[in-house]
C-alpha cells in the first residue's frame, strides 16, 4: 500500500518570477529534483511520491517553464540559482540540499555547490551536461534563436526527436511528455538554451566532496554512456551507474530502475 505523504503546491515569488513548485514528505532529508530543459516538474511524477516517503522532496519548474512565468528578458545560470535559493527559503526548506539533476540542470546544483559548500549533502547528476565548450555555443544560439522564431513544434527534429525517441519507456509516458514539450513558450525555452550556451562547470567536477553518483542511459544519443562514465572519473570517489533500458530522459523513461538507484544512494 502506497503511503500518503503530506504535500503543498501552489506559486511563489522567488528572486523576482512566480515560480510553480510541489513540496512532499514531512521528515527526512531535503531532496530537490531539477528537471532538464524543456521539463516540467511533472518529469517526476514516477519517482517524487516515492521519494517522499523517506524525505522532504522539492520539485520546481525553473522561470519560463511549465507553469512557472514566462519571461522577456534573458537569464543566465546564476540567475536559475538564485531562484532556487529564494524558492527554498520561501517554502521553507532547510539545507543540506540532496541534488537530482537531469542533463542541463546539473551546472544549476554545480554552481550551487561552488557558492555554497557546506549546503551541500550529496549529488545525483543524471545524463549530466556540466558546462559547454565556447566553440558550441554558436550551435545552442542557433538553436534557441529558430525555436523562438518558429515554435516548439518546429524545433523537434533538433530537439525531442534527438533526446526521446517513442519506444524507450511507456508509449503514455511519451505521449504526455511530447505534449507538455509542445507547450512550452519558445521564447523561453531559447532564453534556457542560450544560458546553458554560456555556462561551463567543468571546473567544479574534482573539488566535488559530497557524496556523488552519476547515471547514465545506455541508449542516450545526446549525451553517450561512455562519456558520462568518464566524466564521472573526474569527481573524486563518485559512483557510476548505466540504465539499461534508459535514455535521456531517466525519470520519464526509466523511473523504477532510476528511483531504485536514489533509493540505495540517497542517506535516510
Amino acid at each position: 500500500m502506497q503511503m500518503h505523504m503530506p504535500s503543498t503546491a501552489g506559486f511563489v515569488d522567488a528572486n523576482g518570477v512566480s515560480l510553480h513548485y510541489e513540496l512532499a514528505g514531512s521528515r527526512g532529508h531535503s531532496v530537490v529534483l531539477i528537471h532538464e530543459l524543456g521539463g516540467t516538474l511533472h518529469s517526476w511524477d514516477a519517482v517524487a511520491p516515492r521519494l517522499a516517503e523517506h524525505f522532504r522532496v522539492l520539485c520546481y519548474e525553473q522561470r519560463g517553464a511549465g507553469a512557472s512565468e514566462k519571461v522577456r528578458r534573458e537569464f543566465t545560470n546564476d540567475v536559475l540559482v538564485d531562484d532556487f535559493e529564494a524558492l527554498a527559503a520561501a517554502v521553507g526548506l532547510p539545507p543540506p540540499y540532496h541534488f537530482v539533476t537531469v542533463a542541463a540542470a546539473a551546472t544549476q546544483a554545480l554552481r550551487f555547490l561552488e557558492k555554497y559548500p557546506d549546503r551541500v549533502g550529496a549529488l545525483v547528476l543524471c545524463n549530466p551536461a556540466p558546462g559547454v565548450d565556447a566553440s558550441r555555443a554558436a550551435v545552442l544560439d542557433e538553436r534557441a534563436a529558430f525555436a523562438a522564431r518558429e515554435g516548439m513544434r518546429a524545433a523537434l527534429p533538433t530537439t525531442l526527436a534527438l533526446s526521446y525517441p517513442p519506444h524507450l519507456g511507456e508509449r503514455a509516458a511519451y505521449e504526455a511528455y511530447l505534449g507538455r514539450y509542445l507547450a512550452n513558450d519558445p521564447v523561453c525555452f531559447g532564453f534556457a538554451f542560450r544560458a546553458l550556451a554560456r555556462t561551463n562547470m567543468l571546473h567544479m567536477l574534482p573539488l566535488i566532496r559530497c557524496p556523488a553518483l552519476v547515471v547514465a542511459g545506455r541508449h542516450d544519443t545526446v549525451r553517450p554512456h561512455a562519456g558520462s562514465a568518464e566524466l564521472a572519473k573526474k569527481i573524486p570517489g563518485t559512483r557510476f551507474e548505466l540504465i539499461d533500458v534508459g535514455g535521456h530522459f531517466l525519470p520519464t523513461q526509466a523511473p523504477q530502475a532510476l528511483l531504485a538507484l536514489l533509493q540505495d544512494f540517497l542517506p535516510r
